[in-house]
């Protein structure tokens, strides 16, 4: 289905999907019917690695009804929380939700969770059924409703909370205040929601409960034991985390914190530095040096003066983030930046002499649809050039936190952008000197004690910054005579043959 302008959406709702092939398309028609089904509101539904029919029946259902809806497929079974997190952080409503699948909490309800966010009166807004004026129609089994209640007498018992209720099945955001805690959220099991709304406690959000009809759907996922002990020990872990420091009431000035962070880290890194060095490199070999030029996943813009230096004009850059967008334009007045994803790119066909897209096809639920959107804008006979993160067996907590849905090898990226219809012309790994380290913290006994730290611990001092990045100098010097046949980073140089058609 077509994709609608990301920009002009002010809500969204987001829908995890694990194992609902019995009753998504329910789920599906109920949203077409009903008030949500409409041009300002983006429905994201997320798949969890499911092992049935779940996605296909979405789609046959979204096919059948006129509800329009992006579904996002997550390669492995992360848990609730990280399908959750990775819809909200796939997301561009300016009010964000999530709700159950079996939509226990109904779309009356919904619509009036939203209002408090939408009115600027909260940050977050709770659905509870132990609220005043709650109503439960169909109650969930005594055993069920028991571990329930135990469950949320110790989180009160541990200091993690002081609602009644924090597992009901809906949640609204604004959208920094969703942004800034699901960034930061690592539990990924059913307990997410605790952490969630910890965190929003401790940054002094405002965070609003409210009564909700809720009836239990007999289909549901959760396993009171087995599921109980997972979300208790989830629970402790949180008590015994370090505090998260309280910043102030208010999430937007922190949104733009972390965002100049992020643009001198983009600007300064060894790590990006090295990357966007190496293109530079790379083009000048392919020898693309003038005309249109489009930087997919800019971020906050930090390659926009090397790609001008090589001369590059007009030369544009697209980044779903409206945030680094916003920082982009402030440190470059110079050139045009426009949220966009890279599915649906606002260019015309054949537009481009050369594309852009540094690590962003791991974001891409299909990646290869992405790539024919990508060829779509190269005109024929000019150059695609694309960076990925390398080798499954590298996979960890990190990857999960930024969204990827997979690693990739070097022959498994020449196929698939060949399948896509370019030419590839060159493709090297990078960053080679890392493998020894990423595999010892990845697949020997050390990894249990970097976990959780081990990228964080790549932010490293001026005097460090500095050494890095001349060695990363050094290995584009081998680059330049040769290709590196391993590396934690993918670069592949590809060209749009001159005789093909674009795809339409």
């Amino acid at each position: 289905m077509a994709e609608r302008e990301r920009a002009s959406y002010a809500r969204t709702l987001v829908v995890p999907m694990y194992r609902e092939a019995p009753r998504i398309a329910r789920t599906i028609h109920t949203l077409a019917t009903s008030s949500l089904n409409d041009p300002r509101t983006e429905i994201i539904l997320v798949d969890d690695g499911s092992d049935d029919d779940t996605v296909a029946v979405a789609r046959a259902a979204l096919g059948a009804t006129s509800l329009t809806a992006s579904i996002v497929r997550l390669e492995r079974n992360l848990g609730k929380g990280g399908a959750v997190r990775a819809g909200v952080l796939a997301s561009s409503g300016r009010a964000v939700a999530f709700s159950d699948a079996d939509l226990s909490v109904g779309v009356a309800d919904i619509e009036r969770c939203f209002a408090p966010v939408e009115s600027g009166n909260a940050d977050v807004v709770c659905s509870s059924r132990a609220a005043a004026g709650s109503v439960i129609p169909v109650r969930q089994p005594r055993l069920r409703e028991l571990s329930g209640r135990t469950f949320n007498l110790a989180l009160r018992l541990l200091g993690l909370t002081r609602l009644h209720d924090t597992q009901c099945g809906l949640k609204v955001f604004a959208r920094e205040a969703a942004l800034l805690l699901f960034e930061q959220l690592s539990v990924t099991g059913f307990a997410f929601d605790v952490e969630l709304l910890l965190f929003a406690d401790r940054l002094g959000l405002r965070v609003e409960e409210v009564p909700v009809e809720w009836r239990h759907v007999e289909e549901s996922r959760v396993r009171p034991l087995r599921d109980g002990v997972a979300m208790l020990r989830d629970a402790l872990r949180l008590r015994l985390a370090p505090r998260v420091r309280r910043r102030g009431p208010r999430p937007t000035s922190m949104r733009d914190e972390t965002f100049a962070v992020m643009a001198k880290l983009e600007r300064e890194h060894w790590w990006f530095r090295a990357k966007r060095e190496l293109a530079v490199q790379e083009l000048r070999r392919a020898g693309t040096r003038d005309g249109a030029a489009a930087d997919v996943g800019c971020g906050t813009g930090a390659s926009a003066a090397a790609l001008r230096a090589l001369g590059f004009h007009p030369l544009i850059g697209i980044d779903p983030s409206s945030y680094a967008i916003g920082l982009a334009r402030k440190g470059d007045g110079d050139t045009p930046f426009v949220v966009a994803r890279a599915e649906a790119l606002p260019l015309k066909t054949g537009s481009s002499g050369c594309v852009l897209c540094m690590d962003v096809l791991e974001h891409m639920a299909d990646d290869v649809a992405a790539l024919g959107e990508l060829g779509r804008v190269v005109r024929p006979g000019s150059t695609l050039l694309l960076t990925v993160p390398a080798y499954g067996w590298a996979w960890s907590d990190h990857d999960v936190t930024l969204g990827h849905h997979r690693r990739y090898t070097a022959r498994t990226l020449r196929r698939r952008v060949r399948a896509a219809g370019f030419i590839v012309r060159r493709c090297t790994y990078f960053h080679s000197w890392l493998v020894p380290l990423a595999f010892l913290v990845r697949k020997t006994p050390l990894a249990r004690l970097m976990r959780g730290s081990a990228e964080e611990a790549s932010f490293v001092s001026p005097g460090v910054n500095r050494l890095l990045h001349l060695v990363s100098r050094a290995e584009r010097g081998v680059i330049r005579m040769v290709r590196l046949p391993f590396g934690l980073s993918i670069m592949l140089v590809a060209e749009r043959p001159a005789s093909q058609k674009a795809p339409e």
